[in-house]
């Protein structure tokens, strides 16, 4: 009895070893294709076949493409905020400035990676703002607002509001599209941002 329990666990435990190996195999060969020819010119099944895996193993791991592009992004959000924590945290700069930059490291984020965001598929009847990402940078966006508020730099405002706003306004749709359709640089985009959202909230001298 006890030689086929231990036979019953090895085995789970090459399945689980398996799974592991497929689902990063497939994360390699999706980033791969992505980079080539494009997110959206790439099909779920070109990426089972370069795998060299069958359809029902990518989708026991990814439901579809947006579930794949979620992972993709995991491992860069993870790295990424933890530049972003450390750099503040060590930051000399006001709480403004400090939003300024983040603002514009978020910008170098969406640019970079705007395809995998732009094809994130929600489930029906949520709201991207209820993804991990989000609710990771609103706690950040509302910390910098609140202290630039509590020290008298900005302006009296909704910390919750002003935060669901900074991301609205550079939210991968609309980057897109003011990057492609409007053909706005990213300088322009951040210039607008600062406009609104840095020096728009500074309290200035003659409003002491």
């Amino acid at each position: 009895m006890s030689d086929m329990l231990h036979e019953a666990k090895a085995v789970q435990r090459r399945e689980r070893s398996d799974a592991v190996q497929n689902r990063q195999r497939l994360l390699t060969v999706a980033r791969q294709l992505f980079a080539e020819q494009g997110v959206e010119a790439t099909s779920m099944n070109e990426i089972a076949q370069v795998a060299r895996l069958g359809p029902g193993t990518l989708y026991r791991h990814f439901a579809h493409k947006g579930e794949l592009c979620e992972a993709l992004l995991m491992e860069d959000n993870a790295a990424f905020w933890e530049r972003i924590d450390t750099a503040l945290a060590h930051s000399g700069e006001s709480s403004l400035n400090q939003l300024g930059w983040l603002i514009d490291e978020l910008l170098h984020l969406i640019e970079s990676h705007a395809p995998l965001l732009a094809a994130i598929q929600l489930p029906r009847g949520s709201f991207e703002y209820q993804g991990p990402f989000y609710g990771t940078l609103h706690a950040r966006l509302s910390s910098l607002l609140a202290r630039a508020v509590e020290q008298g730099e900005a302006v009296e405002l909704n910390i919750a509001f002003t935060a669901d706003t900074i991301y609205a306004a550079i939210a991968p749709s609309l980057f897109l599209f003011q990057r492609t359709g409007r053909q706005f640089s990213l300088e322009q985009i951040s210039a607008g941002m600062h406009h609104l959202f840095v020096d728009g909230l500074r309290v200035h001298a003659e409003e002491h």
